[in-house]
């Protein structure tokens, strides 16, 4: 089976880190490049759980954490460097088997179409419960993850996948420019897929590859705001992306004032505006 590079976005929790780099050596394809990417600049290289792994692990520091997509073109470039035609991007809590690899580039078989490749996640503190089966993407711009998986047991075709745990094609990778670094922490995963599709190449999951994540919860500021800046590049009208964004964020309001939390309407609305204004990156960074 083909050779990949895998690039692991870390951010100060090396606990997390180290037993993400003790599945990779438990994979049954492992993989031929491991980059990590640590965006805080602090992480003890010395401490970490290496093993079969050390000669190929070289870890890159980005104290200035410039996200999620910054440290994925790291890792694409040094994919690309090597030869290596898939690159798994993977976050410092994804969880997986040691098959996770193997059924990820089987889903690629012979398909020059296929430009990305997911597994079913759950959630890491309620296995039995689908977090994401894939991801929806309206054409107003609003998107979320399924938690129903297709019938078929084969891999099939989504609008995108949770960025947590993917394995890319290079080349496809290469042929959109990368990940668009702009966004900062939410929906550069969305933005990936959306256009690999422009491009020609499909974002597939494989339900029979399940791994785990425990999602954490989201600034509302850059959650809408991304998601106005998505709609905005793909050029959604403001009257749409503003309705489409007005329901995700009553819908969101409700669950806090259920938990008795003060609905963010400020932050949202600020998001919306500063979005369509074509505000981006991370905000420390702006000032």
């Amino acid at each position: 089976m083909e050779q990949y590079a895998t690039v692991i976005i870390s951010y100060r929790r090396p606990d997390l880190l180290d037993g993400v780099l003790e599945r990779l050596q438990q994979q049954t394809v492992p993989p031929a490049l491991v980059v990590i990417v640590d965006n805080a600049g602090d992480l003890d290289v010395d401490a970490l759980t290496l093993g079969g792994l050390a000669d190929r692990v070289s870890v890159v520091r980005r104290p200035d954490n410039p996200g999620y997509s910054a440290a994925a073109n790291i890792g694409l470039a040094a994919a690309a460097d090597h030869g290596l035609a898939r690159l798994l991007v993977l976050t410092h809590d994804a969880q997986f088997g040691p098959q996770l690899a193997e059924g990820l580039l089987s889903a690629f078989g012979g398909a020059t179409t296929v430009g990305a490749s997911a597994p079913l996640l759950r959630w890491a503190e309620q296995p039995d419960k689908v977090f994401s089966a894939g991801g929806r993407l309206t054409r107003w711009g609003r998107a979320w993850n399924t938690v129903e998986p297709a019938s078929a047991t084969e891999p099939y075709t989504v609008d995108w996948a949770d960025g947590a745990i993917v394995l890319f094609d290079v080349a496809a990778l290469q042929a959109i420019g990368g990940m668009d670094e702009s966004y900062f922490l939410y929906f550069e995963d969305v933005d990936t897929s959306w256009r690999l599709r422009r491009a020609g190449f499909a974002t597939t999951v494989s339900p029979d590859v399940i791994a785990y994540q425990q999602p954490g919860a989201h600034p509302m500021y850059l959650g809408i705001r991304n998601m106005a800046l998505f709609s905005s590049r793909a050029g959604i009208a403001a009257p749409a992306s503003a309705l489409a964004t007005a329901r995700r964020v009553a819908e969101e309001s409700l669950v806090r004032v259920l938990r008795r939390r003060r609905p963010e309407l400020g932050a949202a609305w600020r998001g919306w505006r500063d979005g369509r204004r074509g505000v981006s990156g991370h905000p420390a960074a702006r000032g």
